[in-house]
């Protein structure tokens, strides 16, 4: 059965979507047969907002509800946008994790459309240079998505009440330099653990 949301910690996460604007090999996603803690993240079909919100049932039982499943969901901006009023109406906090490629995928800014419904936003820059993202993790846009996801922290600082830089620590990696870009972007920086299992 296709999981909706799940429970990590002391946070609710919500899967909308298996698309994706990078094809990360680090991505849980291609190293753990569709599983992540028991559940089975590969959606047959994007749920519908009434299936979001019935999964959710009370949002005030959890520190954050997080958009963040085995796609971005930005790419599915309508329902972040319906969930989340719903999610904010409710007593809620809204997080949304993304690959920050969003307006260059949707060919406008959509980060307006979110100011007052999202309350943190988290940006995953895994690469200090436009060569060295696109190598580690194939996105659509090759080469010219570095300056697209800054674009979009920098763009999102005037909508979203709190920016993260994450960057995923794996060997070869210098997540000191994505550190620094974080600091001159003046947006907090959050290093993530690179899972080698479930466990």
């Amino acid at each position: 059965m296709n999981t909706i949301s799940y429970v990590f910690g002391n946070n609710l996460y919500l899967n909308i979507t298996n698309k994706c604007m990078m094809a990360c090999p680090y991505c849980i996603k291609h190293k753990w047969a569709n599983k992540f803690k028991g559940n089975d993240l590969k959606l047959e079909k994007e749920p519908s907002y009434k299936e979001v919100i019935e999964s959710i049932v009370d949002p005030k039982k959890y520190n954050e509800v997080i958009f963040c499943g085995y796609g971005d969901a930005l790419v599915n901006i309508e329902i972040v946008k319906e969930v989340s009023k719903w999610i904010k109406e409710n007593g809620g906090k809204v997080r949304i994790n993304t690959a920050g490629l969003a307006n260059r995928y949707h060919g406008k800014n959509i980060l307006p459309e979110l100011k007052g419904l999202v309350d943190v936003i988290s940006i995953s820059l895994n690469g200090s240079n436009p060569r060295e993202h696109n190598k580690l993790n194939n996105p659509i846009f090759k080469e010219e998505s570095f300056d697209e996801v800054l674009k979009f922290v920098k763009e999102a600082k005037k909508y979203i009440p709190e920016v993260v830089i994450t960057a995923v620590e794996f060997n070869g990696f210098d997540i000191l330099k994505v550190e620094e870009i974080a600091k001159k972007i003046e947006v907090r920086f959050r290093s993530r653990p690179y899972l080698n299992d479930e466990d």
